[in-house]
């Protein structure tokens, strides 16, 4: 799944957050881009479900940065 971050330069925290899980993979592939895999027998709406969780928990850490994130598909 392709993340979106508003804010380029909070990127590589998002993704050591999201890489400190042994199950997912990560991968800049543009500015402010990113490339997600959640690995195990999800199917796209429980990864996309999972993934959303932890870019939530990812932002409220990151409370007041104003960096938002969207998921596409």
């Amino acid at each position: 799944m392709r993340v979106r971050v508003t804010d380029p330069a909070a990127l590589p925290d998002l993704m050591t957050f999201l890489m400190s899980r042994t199950d997912a993979t990560v991968e800049q592939i543009a500015d402010g881009m990113l490339e997600v895999t959640l690995l195990g027998s999800h199917d796209l709406d429980a990864m996309r479900m999972q993934l959303y969780l932890r870019i939530r928990t990812w932002e409220a850490i990151r409370h007041g940065t104003g960096t938002k994130v969207e998921i596409d598909a």
